[in-house]
């Protein structure tokens, strides 16, 4: 992947073919001809309206940042993704000679990406090499430490055989460096002193003798499954969001995520990094592109903090038994 930069922060890092020194390139995509919706940013001016086709806005958002070392200097690399990156089609990141070339790089991609500084709208950072709509989870740029980061971005999708661009929204990068306490409603358990029993004509799993943990109904084989996989991950929290009618639930070894697999296990894996909460038909979700996760209705604050324990702990697999009605459910990496 080769990356393009040119940027007002002076130390920022560099990884990748640095292509400061080709100054055609620097102005391949300007500001000023960005189509962005009106909506925006307002200080765009005389922007037209984003162009109306099947592609929508990115929706970026933030990863976070981490620190690292080069060349004997010290950055900050603030991760961003694009979270319906799977709404793009493959094509727009064709290897395309016949086009422009990135610096020296004359099999670049159709599609450039670059971040851009939402509140001067300076470009910062480029990618010219994606091959992918994946890489759309791979971007980011650094600041050296000591200078001021942007407060907030956003980036720009330039479609040079269509000339077409599709702006992002603008995030802040301050809300993720700080984010308020996370408080957990969990219920510890030992998962040696767990059974399967029928009580009052129902099957549960308890512990204990006494303790009710997970219902089942008439589902004795179901039941039992959950059993086993309780045991094999040795789960020994059983956690809430929202009782005494939780909207959210989810299980932990020792205070971390369960790991590994179980022979056939019935899960459907999604990127904690692209995960979102959107508002899609007057209800709260958990999305993570064109998958619709978890539901909350209208409970938006419950849906963020469920979020918030999914990238805490990195889930990648929402796993079932019993669907399409499941009788229990839990996320594992």
């Amino acid at each position: 992947m080769r990356v393009r930069n040119y940027s007002q922060f002076t130390g920022l890092a560099i990884a990748g073919w640095l292509l400061s020194s080709f100054s055609t390139v620097a102005t391949a995509v300007n500001v000023s001809q960005v189509v962005a919706p009106a909506s925006i940013n307002p200080s765009f001016g005389n922007m037209v309206q984003l162009a109306s086709n099947h592609l929508p806005q990115p929706k970026l958002v933030f990863q976070g940042q981490e620190s690292y070392t080069n060349a004997g200097k010290n950055f900050q690399r603030y991760k961003l993704a694009v979270a319906n990156w799977s709404a793009f089609p493959a094509q727009l990141f064709d290897s395309s000679p016949d086009l422009p070339p990135c610096g020296l790089n004359n099999n670049s991609s159709r599609t450039w990406v670059d971040i851009y500084n939402a509140q001067n709208n300076q470009r910062i950072y480029g990618f010219c090499a994606f091959s992918s709509p994946q890489n759309l989870n791979s971007l980011w740029f650094a600041v050296e430490q000591g200078q001021t980061p942007p407060s907030s971005v956003y980036i720009v999708l330039n479609d040079r055989r269509a000339n077409k661009t599709y702006r992002s929204n603008s995030i802040s990068l301050q809300k993720g460096q700080s984010p308020p306490a996370l408080r957990e409603d969990c219920i510890a358990f030992n998962p040696n002193n767990i059974a399967v029993n029928q009580v009052n004509g129902s099957w549960k799993i308890v512990e204990g003798g006494n303790h009710w943990m997970f219902y089942f109904g008439n589902k004795a084989n179901e039941a039992k499954r959950a059993f086993q996989i309780i045991k094999n991950y040795r789960m020994n929290k059983s956690c809430f969001v929202g009782r005494p009618q939780p909207s959210f639930t989810y299980l932990l070894v020792n205070n971390l995520a369960p790991s590994g697999s179980v022979l056939g296990e019935d899960c459907v894996a999604f990127n904690p990094a692209t995960t979102t909460v959107n508002k899609i038909n007057n209800r709260w979700k958990i999305v993570d592109g064109n998958h619709w996760m978890f539901d909350f209705d209208n409970n938006k604050s419950e849906a963020e903090q469920s979020l918030a324990i999914i990238q805490k702990y990195q889930f990648t697999r929402s796993c079932f038994v019993g669907r399409p009605n499941a009788s229990f459910s839990y996320l594992r990496k």
